[in-house]
């Protein structure tokens, strides 16, 4: 699960943009979250399918992982091709807005503090 509001372009007006009812609606859908349906684990590459909820839809996708282990933690990197619009989130006035989007997802697995 990830804030939606936490999107980083590295350009405040986009990022703006994208929190509004145009595309992500963050007022509204405050989570984007994805849940898998299968997961498989080759070395340090994780490859999953399962269902992207986001701006109050969902579609399916295949998610990529790469897990690097740091201390007793994991980070993850993820990286997976959308396209936005099966999203509702069809705004482009100018077409610049192309398909498909690249989702790149960074995170860090760590353990709760009751399975320490």
């Amino acid at each position: 699960m990830i804030d939606a509001d936490s999107l980083n372009t590295k350009q405040k007006q986009r990022d703006k943009h994208l929190r509004s009812g145009h595309f992500f609606d963050v007022a509204k859908h405050p989570k984007v979250t994805f849940e898998a349906d299968t997961a498989t684990l080759d070395d340090a590459t994780l490859t999953a399918s399962g269902r992207l909820h986001a701006a109050g839809k969902h579609i399916p996708l295949n998610v990529d992982a790469t897990i690097t282990p740091v201390g007793g933690e994991f980070e993850i990197e993820a990286t997976a091709l959308i396209d936005h619009r099966e999203l509702g989130m069809t705004w482009s006035p100018l077409g610049i807005t192309r398909t498909p989007s690249k989702l790149i997802v960074r995170g860090r697995l760590v353990r709760s503090e009751d399975e320490r």
